[in-house]
């Protein structure tokens, strides 16, 4: 809707494939336990509240599938990225980064408007892999976040990405930031646009 469908035309005109699987519906804490459709739980919207490793390890697991499924049909996985906004974007840090099945061999990453729990597992995980002597060369990332986000505050998404940065991940020097709230804008949409377009035309090296 951002972007008038540029984001889709520009991607399959590259021979880009994309694949938007849905979040699952489970009971979310933030709506008092009701359904929701989201990829983990919440007990609290805050930097510390604790991450949801049930949650997450579950969306990990379904996501995981799809890719499978893309590497059956004959793609490798130097030529899949992973992508998300909010929620879905700290599935997709998980998923490249984490403790995903295929993590550190896939093309590149994109993150919007997220943020990495205080106590996630994934710093850990990631500098076993991205640092030391055994360190395989980490995927390219790609950050942005809304100025004007009051729902995940900028200052969140700043510490997530000095952490992965700490943690082996190329996260960019600086978060790209856009005058918006908790969304998208085409001006955001176009940088990883390019940034998408950059990294899954030519495949990273096995």
């Amino acid at each position: 809707i951002v972007s008038n469908g540029g984001f889709e035309r520009r991607l399959s005109a590259a021979g880009v494939r994309l694949v938007f699987p849905d979040a699952p519906a489970r009971p979310y804490t933030l709506i008092g336990g009701h359904p929701q459709t989201v990829w983990f739980d919440r007990v609290r919207m805050a930097y510390d509240a604790p991450e949801d490793a049930k949650g997450l390890q579950q969306s990990l697991g379904q996501i995981d599938s799809e890719i499978d499924k893309l590497v059956d049909a004959g793609i490798p996985l130097n030529r899949i990225a992973v992508a998300g906004m909010s929620m879905g974007a700290c599935v997709a840090l998980h998923l490249a980064y984490g403790d995903g099945a295929h993590a550190g061999k896939l093309a590149c990453a994109a993150s919007m408007s997220t943020f990495l729990a205080k106590d996630s597992t994934l710093d850990e995980v990631a500098k076993g892999r991205f640092q030391g002597p055994d360190a395989v060369p980490p995927p390219p990332l790609f950050m942005a976040h809304g100025l004007l986000d009051q729902m995940i505050q900028p200052r969140w998404a700043e510490d997530t990405r000095k952490r992965l940065r700490d943690a082996g991940v190329p996260a960019p020097e600086e978060l790209e930031l856009f005058p918006v709230g908790h969304e998208l804008c085409e001006a955001e949409v176009d940088s990883l646009t390019k940034f998408l377009l950059g990294h899954l035309s030519g495949a990273r090296a096995e």
